[in-house]
């Protein structure tokens, strides 16, 4: 009896070191992302979070996602934010500088959350940022996502150093050819998606549908440790890492059919020579409204 208590005490006793160690890693690692104090204070809402979420190429927000998570709900609504959308600023008189892509490299993430809180009338909590070497690196880390992709692309940019050749039909996984899914609009030699951008846009959101749901259908909190690398390295966050950790163990409960994707409402229009996408501002508020009120349904 006091061999097998003393065994009990010993398995008691490492178990908890270990779990300590542990939880100091994950905290350590956290801490290297976040641009906020350990011990700042917490903005977590018991409703409703929103999150920007920025892709960066060339110094350009490339990809520009609001995350707005119902927390009582478990629901996830994403926006798209089209990289050319018009948003002229004071002391900006280039056309390129009108579009809100270029927003980031005037003004950083801060200048791009404040644009977009503008734009949609919403305050956002956080913001997230990534370039396509964080994709590549985490598609890879939860073993690839596979997709079909949707036409013949044909198109590069040595300057750039891009290359992008597949069959419509074929079937690509690994984060490389991932991220020339995300990239890829139209070809050299003409040939693209018949909306241009927006067929841009439902790609990514198909892609970002498929990672979340190999993500979740796992252990969130032991995917997101797994992940710490790539994570670590190109990736940047105001969350504080108690933040982080809370978040990573509550997106466990949200299912995929309560995570919704929707566009900018609004149209193409060439202006000052180049192609924008122009806002439908009353449309916004409609579906924004909507959104708050959840009485939108999963695309």
């Amino acid at each position: 009896m006091k061999v097998k208590k003393k065994f009990l005490k010993i398995f008691f006793i490492s178990f908890v070191v270990t779990l300590a160690a542990l939880y100091g890693i994950l905290y350590m690692f956290l801490n290297s992302i976040s641009i906020t104090s350990s011990f700042a204070g917490s903005n977590i809402t018991k409703k409703r979070v929103n999150v920007l979420v920025i892709g960066v190429a060339k110094n350009l927000s490339d990809t520009i996602m609001l995350a707005s998570y119902d927390m009582e709900k478990d629901k996830v609504d994403i926006i798209s934010i089209p990289r050319d959308t018009y948003y002229p600023r004071e002391g900006y008189k280039h056309a390129a500088q009108k579009k809100i892509n270029a927003v980031y490299g005037s003004s950083g993430a801060e200048g791009l959350v404040k644009a977009v809180e503008d734009i949609t009338s919403l305050d956002i909590n956080y913001y997230v940022k990534f370039d396509y070497e964080a994709v590549k690196a985490i598609v890879d880390g939860i073993g690839g996502i596979e997709v079909e992709v949707p036409n013949d692309m044909n198109y590069d940019d040595p300057v750039d150093d891009l290359h992008i050749h597949f069959k419509k039909g074929q079937i690509v996984k690994d984060g490389e050819d991932i991220i020339k899914l995300l990239r890829w609009r139209k070809n050299n030699k003409g040939g693209g998606y018949k909306d241009g951008d927006l067929g841009r846009i439902k790609m990514q959101q198909h892609i970002v549908r498929l990672g979340i749901e190999k993500l979740l259908s796992g252990n969130v909190v032991s995917n997101f440790i797994k992940l710490q690398g790539p994570i670590k390295e190109y990736v940047e966050t105001n969350m504080s890492p108690n933040e982080m950790m809370y978040f990573a163990n509550k997106g466990k409960n949200v299912k995929s059919e309560n995570i919704c994707f929707h566009t900018l409402p609004g149209k193409a229009k060439t202006m000052e020579g180049l192609s924008f996408f122009v806002i439908n501002k009353e449309k916004l508020k409609e579906e924004i409204d909507a959104i708050i009120s959840d009485n939108v349904t999963a695309d």
